[in-house]
Formats: C-alpha cells, sequence, structure tokens
C-alpha cells in the first residue's frame, strides 16, 4: 500500500497538468521548454499525451503493488513465463520494433506508389497541411487522428491530428494500428513490481515510445528514447537498483557504497556481464549512425526536387530561385536552387501552395542545415 501512495498521487499530478494543457493555453509557454528537449519538436498535443499518458502508466504500474492482485494473477493457470515483467519487456521491444520498422517499409511503399523517390517529405495540403517521411513518419499519427477525431467533439487549435494523410495512407496500417495498444499494454505488464528508478525510467521512456511511434517514426527522437529507456531496463536495471537502495540506506551508505563497489568490480572482470551493460549505449549509438547515413545517402545537395500534384495557379513559386519546370499531365516538376533550408523551404512552399494543389513532395538535404 506504500508504493501505490507514492506514485498515485504522481500520476494524478501528471493526468491533471495534461488535462490543463488541453483546456488552457497559457500554460504552454512554461512546458515547451521541458517538452521540446524529448519530444523532437514539442507541440500541444505530443505534450497532452505525454503528460496524460505518463501518469496513467505509472498509476497502472501499481496494479501488481496490490497484494490480492498480484496473488490472483501469480496463482492463475498459465505458463510460468507468462508472469513474469521481463518477458513483458522484452516482448514489447519487439512488438515495438516490428511496428516502427514496418512503418519505414509502408512509408518506401507508399512514394513507390505515388511515382516518388524514397528520400522525400510527402506534404498533404488537403484539408490541412500533413507531412510524413522516412526519417520523421506520420502515419500511424493519421489513424490516431481519425480515432481521436471520432472520439472527441472538441479538439482546441494547435493539435494536429494528421488524419488529412489518412487519405493516401495503405491499409496495412489500420492493421498495424493495432500493435499499438497491444504494445501499451505490454509495457504496462513490464512495469509490475518495480524499484522506483526503474519504474519511473520505464514508465516515462515506453511512454515516449508509444508516441514516438505514432509522431516521428522509427528514427524520431521519441521513438529512439523509448528503445534506449527499455534497453536500459533490461541491461542494467541492477545497476539502478542498487543506486536505489544505496540513496534509500542513509544511515549504512558507507557500508552499502562498499558492497555497490565490490558489485562493480565483479562486473568489470566478466568481459559479458560489461558487454550486456554496455548494450544499449551501442544500441543508441547504432540507431543514431543509422540516422545520419540514410539522412545523407538519400540528401539531393545539388537542388530540391518538388513535385506538385494536382497543382493550378502555380504563379507563386516565381518567388524562388527555380532551375527547370516540367509539367507530366496532373503532376508539375520543379527544381529549386540548394539555398535553401529544407527546413524553411518546406514550410515556406506550404504557405505558397495551399489551396493550389493536393499534396507536394520535396526531396530532402541534410546538408542545407550546416
Amino acid at each position: 500500500m506504500e508504493k501505490k501512495k507514492r506514485y498515485i498521487p504522481f500520476g494524478i499530478f501528471l493526468i491533471i497538468i495534461g488535462i490543463m494543457l488541453f483546456f488552457l493555453s497559457g500554460i504552454d509557454q512554461f512546458i515547451r521548454p521541458f517538452a521540446q528537449l524529448i519530444l523532437m519538436g514539442s507541440s500541444k498535443g505530443k505534450d497532452i499525451l505525454f503528460f496524460v499518458v505518463s501518469g496513467i502508466t505509472i498509476i497502472l504500474s501499481t496494479l501488481g503493488d496490490n497484494e490480492r492482485i498480484h496473488n490472483h494473477f501469480m496463482n492463475l493457470n498459465i505458463p510460468k513465463i507468462l508472469k513474469d515483467n521481463d518477458f513483458y519487456l522484452k516482448l514489447s521491444l519487439i512488438l515495438f520494433l516490428f511496428t516502427a520498422i514496418m512503418g519505414v517499409i509502408v512509408e518506401v511503399y507508399l512514394r513507390s506508389t505515388l511515382g516518388l523517390n524514397w528520400n522525400t517529405i510527402l506534404v498533404i495540403m488537403n484539408p490541412t497541411m500533413t507531412s510524413t517521411s522516412i526519417l520523421h513518419s506520420h502515419l500511424y499519427k493519421s489513424m490516431f487522428g481519425i480515432l481521436l477525431g471520432s472520439l472527441l467533439s472538441y479538439i482546441p487549435a494547435g493539435i494536429h491530428t494528421g488524419s488529412s494523410l489518412s487519405a493516401y495512407t495503405p491499409s496495412i496500417i489500420y492493421v498495424l494500428f493495432i500493435f499499438i495498444p497491444i504494445i501499451y499494454i505490454a509495457m504496462v505488464m513490464s512495469l509490475q513490481r518495480r524499484k522506483m528508478i526503474s519504474r519511473v525510467l520505464l514508465a516515462f521512456t515506453s511512454t515516449l515510445g508509444i508516441i514516438g511511434i505514432m509522431d516521428g517514426g522509427l528514427f524520431g527522437t521519441p521513438a529512439i528514447a523509448g528503445i534506449y529507456g527499455m534497453l536500459i531496463i533490461m541491461f542494467n536495471e541492477n545497476i539502478l537498483d542498487e543506486i536505489l537502495d544505496y540513496l534509500s540506506r542513509r544511515d549504512e551508505r558507507d557500508i552499502v557504497k562498499s558492497e555497490i563497489a565490490d558489485k562493480v568490480k565483479k562486473n568489470m572482470k566478466s568481459k559479458i556481464s560489461l558487454s550486456k551493460k554496455l548494450m544499449p549505449h551501442v544500441a543508441l549509438i547504432l540507431i543514431i549512425v543509422l540516422w545520419f547515413s540514410i539522412a545523407f545517402y538519400g540528401a539531393c545537395p545539388d537542388s530540391y526536387e518538388v513535385n506538385i500534384y494536382e497543382g493550378h495557379d502555380l504563379g507563386a513559386l516565381n518567388q524562388y530561385d527555380t532551375l527547370n519546370l516540367t509539367e507530366h499531365q496532373n503532376k508539375t516538376t520543379v527544381y529549386l536552387s540548394n539555398q535553401y533550408n529544407e527546413m524553411e523551404l518546406l514550410n515556406n512552399l506550404a504557405i505558397s501552395l495551399e489551396g493550389k494543389c493536393d499534396w507536394y513532395s520535396l526531396s530532402w538535404n541534410i546538408h542545407s542545415y550546416f
């Protein structure tokens, strides 16, 4: 009961912050600097999701602290492995990676159906602007936007659901989206009866991961944080628990410090143990290296290729340094000078082409950020 007393009020506090963000616009300026660091371009919708889902997750993590619930679950006639929270942690990581990787594959497939190269940012203009790419995918977000729109009659300004993309999203995404709630349930199961540092860290990073799958995809900061957090608990949970033990046993810190030092020495002597401890950090580095590799390999540094579908009244493009323009039935291809920053050009084109096309694509150029 003592554990529940610690976690439930904290979870409720986080949910209240999320509700306040939903109904009040004034507190955004205080939350945004913090949220921007972990949510990769924080927005009101992502901020609300982060606080509400984190709060719910922390509250649900206390189910196993109830002895009656725990004993009932442990006495169920199911395989022993299904009673192990580490099994659910591994399951959630496997499903998470599968769902995120499939999102990348569907991004490539979507472009092939539209006659576009894989290294392009697709921007749907009707009825509202929604962008997606391999490096920052919004395919699952479009499904979530449809679900959110069907449940809520009021969605505040500043919350972008991405539902415009749903008209172009391959139907396989509807099936893959089912894995997201399954991943969340597995994550909640993995949180049961863990110590404070491990529980809170996993609750926050798993929430980031769920948000990341929908808004950013495999290579988005929240998804990477989710993967990293799960791996940290999977391979380094004992270190976190030892730190918690040290902090909680104030009167015996010298003894505990000595015990921890002995454990560290033993771990250092074991090459297998050390390699496991380093696994999360190696995985993080590999994902970042893969991101940069794809970003640079797919970059078009010489010029920007812009494809405009069902475009009309494109005189607004005259303001840009145009190198070449060709028309192919219902698609116009424009090559623009590489003097522009990719993000600024993407947003400026959205303004210039508003109401003048169904969608447009832009080749990416990571070199423009340096």
